[in-house]
């Protein structure tokens, strides 16, 4: 249906390697293409009204891989997939992968900063897969020439996606990581939700020391009118005295048990019981009912310079090591609006913002921590945060693990966190190894009333913590290898300088490259004992080239292979 839609008899296509066909119609035209052997660049002179189509050949296609939160990882008709973007809202970049793994194309648009919108499928008519890129007047307003790039060979598909985020965004500055960036934290938010205090958390700063945490985010509750839930008291972001009666004083205590202290906020969220609001209404036309609050429009000067002071007050007075940022997203209310401010765009107008914030937060504390979430995950923004943390899923173990994956497909720089996990106060161990588990490819975040935890679920987090730790370049800084995105990754690998991680979530073959490894590290995911496995390449003495590695169920191995 998509292919019908759009004037295809208009549209002047050129045929690329692997049967894969560019269109162009609508006054986008080709200006030029440069095949390497690794990627393909075309450069597209676009106008407004335009089209660029991608047609690639289904094969034994399994699903369709981007940056999306809406959960699809399958095949999708073409007249249902849908995704927006813009500098705080996924990008335009997307894999199609086989059975195997294996990428049967995947692109990239380097128009990551302005609004846009990807739609893709599958043609029922045509029996092919159609990405079409529409452009519209913003877009043709900023620029006459836009890039595209798309992988050329066959290969695993988290390889060729690296590979495009490389030629495109390889030379944009990444925010250098905080030294807190790399380490566990401990967070407020499902531990207590909005009901916190200074004389509750510090009970749990001694036992946060104790169990390896190196920081605490100190979540929402802390401001005026932090209760309920909802934000109507939003904008003056400013202490409740009586839960926080000396912030600083909080701050400082933090620091003395070791752990930096990150605060949480959502700038662009504004309540009508804010003092703020009367003087920030006329920038704030958006109403959201989900959160009970108005969203302050970036697109106007006063907005940012108003959130510059604030995020820079906060870090200043209080002593911070740094910022948790939320709700970025929720600037989209605007997109496909009229502007009245200085910009006309919200990805152009949230990159100044940002860029600002950053700016001023680094004149005050030097090397602070900045987070950002799912979905604001454009590399476009990868310059003002060295965090980005999977979206909010409580209690929901396979969620965060593929949030967080997904994220590492697309991060260039920036460390990946997972979600805060959380687990049922009386939940047996196991429960507890595998939430902390999901997350083992990004940092650990925990939330959990810590002074009043069972000590066996105390144990556990300090033993997992620091095996984690003891694998964290490897788990951060290596080349993923992961089972399919529509299975909800069932597996997943790391490799770097000759050490392989490979985690297993559920009991599924393990397919190994043995390449150069000389010391294999097995993470049992799983409530099965063994992990079964086959050696694919570097079969050596050491290890059979197939069977069951012996591994109990949330267990770790170690095998020496050198």
């Amino acid at each position: 249906m998509l292919l019908e839609d759009h004037q295809l008899s208009l549209v002047d296509w050129v045929d690329l390697p692997r049967a894969i066909r560019l269109g162009t119609g609508g006054g986008c035209r080709v200006l030029g293409t440069d095949d390497d052997g690794e990627v393909i660049r075309v450069r597209l002179a676009v106008r407004a009204g335009g089209q660029v189509i991608l047609l690639s050949p289904l094969g034994d296609a399994a699903g369709y891989w981007y940056p999306g939160l809406d959960g699809v990882r399958g095949l999708p008709a073409d007249w249902a997939g849908r995704d927006h973007y813009s500098a705080v809202r996924s990008a335009p970049i997307g894999a199609l992968y086989d059975a195997d793994g294996t990428s049967r194309f995947a692109f990239g648009l380097d128009w990551t900063t302005g609004e846009g919108e990807v739609q893709f499928g599958v043609s029922e008519e045509e029996k092919n897969f159609v990405v079409r890129l529409p452009i519209d007047e913003r877009l043709a307003a900023r620029t006459t020439e836009v890039e595209l790039v798309i992988a050329r060979s066959p290969e695993p598909y988290p390889r060729a996606l690296a590979r495009i985020a490389e030629v495109l965004f390889g030379d944009a500055p990444v925010r250098p990581a905080s030294a807190a960036a790399l380490e566990p934290v401990y967070s407020t938010w499902y531990a207590y939700s909005q009901r916190i205090s200074d004389e509750i958390v510090s009970r749990d700063l001694p036992v946060a020391a104790e169990l390896g945490f190196r920081s605490v985010f100190l979540d929402d509750g802390w401001q005026r009118f932090g209760d309920g839930r909802w934000y109507a008291g939003c904008g003056d972001w400013v202490p409740d005295t009586e839960k926080f009666a000396d912030l600083g004083g909080f701050v400082e205590r933090a620091h003395g048990h070791g752990l930096d202290v990150v605060l949480w906020l959502a700038p662009l969220l504004i309540g009508e019981q804010s003092e703020a609001f009367e003087r920030l209404a006329p920038y704030a036309t958006e109403y959201s009912t989900g959160l009970r609050a108005w969203v302050l429009d970036p697109r106007h000067r006063e907005v940012r310079e108003h959130l510059v002071e604030t995020c820079t007050r906060l870090v200043r007075d209080y002593g911070l090591d740094g910022l948790k940022i939320d709700f970025l997203n929720n600037a989209m209310v605007y997109a496909d609006t009229p502007s009245t401010g200085d910009l006309d765009d919200i990805g152009f107008a949230m990159v100044e913002l940002l860029r600002g914030v950053a700016d001023a937060v680094d004149l005050v504390r030097p090397g602070a921590l900045i987070e950002f979430r799912q979905p604001y995950v454009s590399p476009t923004v990868a310059a003002f945060a060295d965090v980005v943390r999977a979206n909010d899923c409580p209690a929901d173990a396979d969620q965060n693990r593929l949030s967080v994956l997904d994220l590492r497909l697309l991060s260039r720089g920036q460390v990946v966190h997972a979600d805060p996990i959380m687990w049922a106060p009386e939940a047996e161990v196991d429960a507890v190894r595998r939430q902390l588990f999901a997350g083992f490819f990004g940092v650990p975040q925990v939330s959990m009333p810590l002074a009043g935890l069972a000590a066996a679920h105390r144990a556990t987090i300090t033993e997992t913590l620091a095996q984690w730790r003891s694998l964290r370049e490897v788990l951060l800084g290596g080349e993923l290898e992961l089972g399919l995105p529509a299975r909800g990754y069932p597996a997943a690998q790391a490799r770097l300088d000759g050490t392989l991680v490979v985690v297993d979530y559920e009991s599924v073959l393990v397919e190994l490259d043995l390449t150069g490894v000389g010391e294999l590290v097995v993470v049992n995911a799983s409530q099965l004992a063994g992990v079964p496995y086959r050696v694919t390449a570097g079969v050596g003495p050491a290890l059979a080239k197939e069977g069951i590695l012996d591994v109990p169920a949330w267990g770790i191995a170690h095998f020496d292979l050198g």
